[in-house]
């Protein structure tokens, strides 16, 4: 009686199961036909609004509004996905019960065997082995029939062949009705060489992130009020912290408040406004409270370009690439930080043709921030790097030793070197430990430098792998530690500036106690910058110094005044500064000037 009752019990488990697993796939099928010939971006509402905008290009409303449905069509898409998949798991697992169950109520049902005699005719087994071949056939034809009926309605939009790829990728920034016959696109420029990157001021502080000038010749006396030595000075539209970058004949910068987003880009020779980008608010982050700070506001990060485009980020987690006219390449959302107490600050630098974020947020334990790769020319992702650290507002630096190329990044509580091709970790060395890290790192010679007040400064090898802290540190300093200006190292020393006011003079190979220490009552955020042997200096008031580092102490050259506040650091080229103030952005120099 017992085993009647289990039987009965498994059996109807069994037909429950198996009538979960028919509605679930009914369900899935039904959907699937609903959504067999359904293209988000092919929505009606869509296509009319985006034919809309081609004849209103500068018509923002409608932009934003294209965005945000853009954005709802994409978010259904994926909901739709995600359906499907958690759909095909239940149904996979409401078979497999469906299987077990029957199978173990078949086997307690078991009798043993009563054969009778055999009726004329073939028997059972006969019939079967028969019939199967034709089964598995009409299955075939039933498979093959599916599947070419769902290919005919749901054609591939990818093309055949190359020729095809070629023919159906219109320029960057070009916009074309529907219906209009492609446009081949044209190839872009080659990348840059080094030499060309560092004739340039492409990202913060330089091609490699130092701060040394290419040239050796720089101002050293200017006036900002009275206008001596000032090349020319234009108004920036909207607030920034961000740092001016330089490529060939135009400066560019970005400006942002809590509704607005844009970048600018002047012309080097008269200081004209070229052009000026607003960027629309990203519609996943509208409406979302972003923590900032009065030293970062909503545009901290340094632009940086690859030659071809330039690539700006705001507090927001907004990445946008744009090219020399002004025209939107691409834009991604990277989504706002979390627990950053001062807002994103961190500057973006380029590696061949790629655009590179650290993201760091959180705690150590949120597994949220990142380091990230994108193709600059199309913004698709090229590699992801989880790191456990938390939120940081240093930016990295790429360098190159014996050949390689590596991405140095500071965070509490390591230096961290990547590589540049996949993201993978190169080294680590643990050197600043409990810190809200602010200053970037700076290499010379095979030995990066990093460092923050209240931890410690320390010179690395870049040739080790791993954990190198006990291995490859070659000095450290505990006094005179920079907690906010990035260093700057010459040949012979280690420069290190406090936000209060004072240079930090380092031997380069020896570091330990500094040399000397120079006070310049003022303070600073700017980071110190080299042409030649001489170093220059600007301080939050609009103060300037030009300055000589020997092993006896720091000479001073010159003292000039800006004429507004200044937080940002400085560009060169042609034996020009540019530098951003409170409100302007400033040419230093002679009409004459010449780096060369």
């Amino acid at each position: 009686m017992n085993a009647y009752l289990g039987f009965r019990s498994i059996l109807l488990s069994a037909v429950v199961a198996g009538v979960f697993s028919t509605l679930v796939g009914a369900i899935l099928v039904i959907d699937g036909m609903n959504r067999l010939n359904k293209v988000p971006l092919e929505a009606t509402a869509f296509i009319e609004l985006r034919q809309q905008f081609l004849e209103q290009p500068d018509n923002k409303p409608l932009r934003q509004e294209i965005q945000s449905l853009d954005l709802a069509l994409r978010q259904e898409y994926f909901r739709e996905q995600r359906f499907t998949e958690r759909g095909s798991y239940l149904l996979l697992g409401g078979v497999l019960v469906t299987l077990l169950l029957s199978k173990w109520a078949a086997t307690l049902h078991r009798r043993l065997p009563r054969p009778k005699p055999k009726r004329p005719g073939p028997d059972s087994d006969e019939v079967l082995s028969h019939r199967g071949p034709w089964a598995v056939a009409a299955v075939m034809l039933v498979l093959v029939g599916t599947t070419w009926a769902m290919k005919a309605n749901h054609p591939s939009v990818l093309p055949s062949n190359l020729d095809e790829l070629v023919s159906v990728r219109a320029p960057v920034g070009a916009q074309k009705r529907p219906g209009e016959d492609a446009v081949i696109e044209p190839v872009l420029p080659e990348l840059p060489s080094a030499e060309t990157m560092r004739a340039n001021w492409p990202s913060f502080r330089g091609a490699d992130g130092s701060g040394i000038a290419s040239g050796q010749n720089a101002p050293t006396v200017w006036d900002g009020d009275s206008g001596d030595g000032i090349l020319w000075k234009s108004e920036v539209p909207l607030p920034g912290v961000n740092s001016p970058i330089v490529w060939e004949d135009r400066v560019f910068l970005s400006g942002a408040t809590e509704d607005a987003r844009s970048v600018y880009c002047f012309d080097v020779g008269s200081g004209e406004l070229l052009w000026s980008r607003d960027i629309a608010v990203d519609p996943s982050v509208a409406g979302e409270k972003i923590k900032t700070s009065n030293d970062t506001g909503y545009a901290a990060p340094t632009m940086a370009t690859d030659g071809r485009f330039v690539f700006a980020m705001f507090a927001d987690g907004q990445l946008v690439a744009l090219d020399f006219a002004g025209r939107e390449a691409w834009t991604r959302s990277l989504g706002a930080p979390q627990r950053n107490s001062y807002g994103h600050a961190s500057s973006l630098v380029t590696y061949r043709g790629s655009v590179i974020v650290q993201y760091d947020q959180g705690t150590n334990d949120d597994q949220l921030s990142k380091l990230m790769c994108f193709d600059g020319a199309t913004g698709s992702p090229i590699w992801e790097t989880i790191r456990a650290t938390p939120a940081s507002w240093s930016s990295p630096i790429v360098i190159e030793h014996d050949g390689e190329p590596q991405i140095i990044t500071c965070c509490d509580p390591w230096v961290i070197a990547y590589s540049p091709s996949d993201g993978t970790e190169r080294w680590r060395a643990n050197c600043l430990d409990r810190v809200e890290v602010g200053p970037s790192p700076v290499h010379s010679d095979g030995v990066v430098y990093a460092g923050n007040d209240m931890a410690i400064y320390a010179a690395i090898g870049v040739d080790g792998s791993g954990d190198v802290t006990d291995s490859h540190v070659l000095w450290t300093a505990d006094y005179g530690l920079p907690d906010t200006c990035s260093p700057l190292v010459t040949d012979e020393f280690v420069l290190t500036l406090a936000s209060y006011g004072t240079l930090f003079c380092f031997d380069k190979r020896e570091g330990g106690e500094p040399l000397w220490e120079e006070d310049f009552g003022a303070d600073f955020l700017s980071s110190p910058s080299l042409v030649g042997d001489r170093v220059y200096l600007f301080s939050r008031d609009g103060a300037a110094w030009v300055v000589e580092p020997t092993r006896e102490g720091c000479k001073r050259i010159s003292e000039s005044q800006l004429g507004e506040d200044c937080v940002t650091s400085p560009a060169f080229r042609d034996g020009r500064i540019f530098i951003r103030g409170n409100e302007h952005l400033f040419c230093i120099g002679s009409p004459n000037a010449d780096d060369e």
